[in-house]
């Protein structure tokens, strides 16, 4: 896989600040589970590092987030630092988290009753392995690719709030990378990527 050309422009990923689903370790997908207070305190600290790194160079910038309720706080608390209004974020369903299906609102151990092999079999094949009534990875690279796409053919510098995983296809998509390396990304909520052409720079958000 190649990377994908013609970023020119900064595309900054931001995931959504912890939930309280994260602290239980429990898939959540298109389920919504609201920010715990860390959570609000990590998107507060994500919207002043943002601010500081926009400020660097003054332009027209687009605004998009994942429809999502955790989403949406993340990038309310966010946009207030920015000074900007509700209104001004574009909600896009392909920026979405990878869908769990029947998983969606259990833990790990609770899945591995049921399905004892699908963490290892979800390694040994990212690409294509789908939780019962979920996504597969190549369906959601193939809606990553699309958005990855318009904003390329944009021009313009864009702020995306996502997930942890639908934020790490995007990245690995610029990146060039296959399915089993976008898999072990990581996916921080107390930091995010400025991403050009084929590479990205980790930018921290440090809060107390």
């Amino acid at each position: 896989m190649t990377a994908t050309p013609g970023l020119v422009v900064p595309l900054y990923m931001l995931r959504h600040g912890e939930t309280a689903w994260n602290t239980e370790r429990r898939m959540q997908g298109t389920k919504n589970s609201d920010l715990t207070e860390r959570g609000r305190l990590q998107a507060l600290a994500m919207g002043r590092a943002l601010k500081a790194e926009l400020a660097h160079e003054l332009g027209p910038t687009i605004f998009l987030r994942s429809p999502l309720g955790r989403v949406r706080e993340t990038s309310e608390i966010i946009g207030r630092e920015l000074g900007l209004g509700p209104s001004e974020w574009r909600d896009d369903p392909r920026l979405a988290e990878l869908g769990y299906g029947e998983w969606e609102g259990s833990s790990w151990k609770e899945i591995e009753v049921t399905h004892p092999t699908a963490l290892a079999d979800w390694r040994a094949d990212p690409h294509g392995y789908c939780p019962p009534g979920g996504e597969t990875h190549f369906e959601l690279r193939r809606r990553s690719a699309a958005v990855l796409a318009d904003i390329v053919a944009s021009g313009m510098r864009t702020v995306v709030v996502g997930h942890g995983v639908s934020g790490a296809v995007v990245r690995g998509l610029n990146l060039g990378l296959d399915a089993r390396a976008m898999f072990v990304l990581e996916k921080p909520q107390d930091a995010f990527f400025r991403l050009l052409a084929g590479r990205e720079e980790r930018i921290e958000a440090v809060f107390d």
